[in-house]
């Protein structure tokens, strides 16, 4: 099957003659020039070529470069990093002109407007052309279908947000819409999709129904999580019947092999339902996270920028002992990979090169290693990585499922529910002989199976809706302000004593100590407190934006169908 990376080269160049995007306009308007059209859309594969520009890495460059794990780990409490401007996501202090909220939005934004070239430009045009409604009608589901994903992310993350279906708008037309309606519209955009896109990729990584039906069950458990909402109930049955029929139907599965589910080989495997599409074509056509969550260059063999990141304490503490996902999700003290360094590396705390970080662990997840650990994918001079970005995954609705069935109580045994539960459960090297799921547990589940995934903090905000007091008790019980303080007493042996990581010791400091000695690493008794109110829980809209778009923090109205 040929793989829609295949045609990336070709199709961007054809988005750069159809949609040449401005890096100044957040909306990315350009007129939709009829002549380019007239002359462009004149078979199926130039229809398909096209939308193969939705999927690509570079399309979502200001998104996924660096919003996206800012946004999706920092703030939901994953992810330590507090270095200047990318530490205002961890603290939760960002203000509109944030550079990487910036870009967030535009890169957001960005995609929505290739996707809107696409449904406004090329159906009449392909039409007069010859091509067949079928592959017509299969590139809007496409186009619909992302669309839909990037207006879910864009309303979970700032609430009320403008519906923009036209690139042609003025700035000062630009309103936003109330958060019902948006989703109403991503509503329409993926059940379109659903009734227009194969069962199969027709090419491998392409949307198909069951990426609509997964992102349908998905934003119907969003709406339904607004319990004081009169369509809750029935919202809590759509989901799950979308989930439902993905699990029954499809005849997709999970990714039997944990250790390489986020290595290149496992690009549109079964379980993967959207995903950016990453390729070695340079800066912001791949993955970049090999090199940005890496701790050193020891492991990828180039270059490295994730010293300073790791995993929270509050992260580390939800995996239970014996979890086959821990190692794959962060490294501590003595954990081996064979699959990274060029062959092999070993994870200490001090090396002659390497310190430990204030959490003492580092990144495991997207990360590949050195040319010679993922069949010379590792992007490690260009962080363009050959691995691709799960924006959907199969195990993500198998969890919406159970959700679902939890829906406005405390807990479920639902059959179905408790099998797929079990399975992601097992693939992990755990069992599960509970009869029932809590609500608590459930979280705890995607928590550890999602880690550094980007998407726990939609998480969050399903609580917040269902409860926004306990979504903030949630996110304040993780104590952020923990860190850990490296004792000079200690020799080098001794901070790589086998028990020398996070829950291996007691922290005790010197001033506790009636040696004065203290622990070989310790917290301080008296960190200031870091607290989150309901206001953390939208970001602002960019200062940019609403320079460019001064109607914009008006009250937001009703999108009109």
């Amino acid at each position: 099957m040929t793989n829609v990376k295949t045609i990336f080269k070709t199709a961007l160049l054809s988005v750069i003659l159809i949609t040449a995007a401005s890096c100044d306009d957040w909306l990315t308007i350009v007129p939709e020039d009829s002549q380019v059209l007239e002359t462009y859309y004149t078979s199926e594969n130039a229809v398909n070529d096209n939308t193969a520009s939705l999927y690509a890495a570079i399309t979502w460059q200001d998104f996924d470069l660096n919003f996206m794990w800012m946004a999706g780990d920092e703030l939901s409490g994953d992810l330590f990093y507090t270095y200047d401007q990318e530490g205002h996501f961890y603290y939760m202090t960002f203000q509109n002109g944030n550079t990487f909220l910036t870009q967030g939005w535009n890169g957001l934004y960005r995609v929505v407007s290739y996707c809107n070239n696409i449904i406004n430009g090329m159906p009449a045009v392909a039409r007069a052309n010859g091509v067949s409604d079928v592959v017509i009608n299969r590139a809007l589901g496409e186009a619909r279908c992302i669309r839909g994903i990037a207006y879910y992310f864009l309303t979970e993350y700032w609430g009320d947000v403008p519906v923009v279906t036209d690139n042609n708008i003025a700035g000062d037309d630009v309103v936003r819409h109330t958060q019902a309606s948006v989703y109403e519209f991503i509503r329409r955009d993926l059940e379109f999709a659903k009734d227009n896109l194969p069962a199969s990729p027709f090419q491998a990584g392409r949307c198909t129904k069951w990426t609509a039906e997964g992102m349908l069950a998905k934003l119907h458990l969003t709406m339904a999580s607004h319990l004081n909402d009169a369509n809750s109930a029935a919202n809590f049955a759509k989901a799950k019947e979308y989930a439902a029929d993905v699990i029954n139907n499809s005849s997709l599965s999970l990714y039997p092999d944990l250790t390489t589910l986020f290595y290149p080989e496992a690009n549109n495997c079964s379980e993967s339902l959207f995903a950016i599409q990453c390729t070695q074509d340079g800066y912001g056509y791949g993955n970049p996270r090999n090199i940005s969550l890496s701790r050193n260059a020891l492991i990828t063999l180039g270059s490295s920028w994730g010293a300073g990141k790791g995993p929270t304490l509050s992260l580390q503490e939800s995996f239970d002992a014996g979890d086959l996902r821990r190692p794959l999700t962060f490294m501590r003290n003595g954990d081996h990979y064979n699959n990274l360094g060029g062959g092999g590396y070993s994870y200490s705390n001090y090396t002659e090169t390497e310190d430990p970080n204030e959490m003492l662990a580092h990144v495991r997840k997207y990360l590949v290693g050195a040319n010679a650990d993922c069949g010379g994918l590792s992007g490690a001079t260009n962080q363009d990585a050959g691995n691709n970005l799960y924006l959907l995954r199969l195990a993500d609705v198998y969890l919406v499922y159970v959700e679902a069935c939890i829906a406005a109580g405390s807990s479920t045994n639902d059959a179905l529910a408790l099998s797929v539960f079990t399975q992601i459960r097992q693939r992990a090297d755990l069992g599960w002989t509970n009869s029932a799921i809590t609500f608590d547990q459930l979280i705890k589940e995607r928590r550890v199976e999602f880690a550094f995934e980007s998407i726990n903090f939609f998480d969050v905000k399903r609580m917040a809706y269902r409860d926004a007091d306990n979504a903030i008790a949630y996110l304040n019980n993780m104590h952020r302000e923990r860190q850990y303080v490296s004792n000079g007493e200690y020799t080098e042996e001794e901070r790589n004593a086998a028990n020398a990581c996070h829950g291996g010791f007691v922290s005790v400091t010197p001033d506790d100590d009636p040696t004065g000695k203290g622990s070989i690493y310790y917290l301080s008794t008296t960190p200031p407190v870091i607290s989150f109110t309901k206001d953390n829980l939208y970001l602002p809209v960019p200062a940019e934006t609403r320079t460019k778009t001064p109607n914009i923090m008006a009250d937001p109205v009703e999108y009109q169908f």
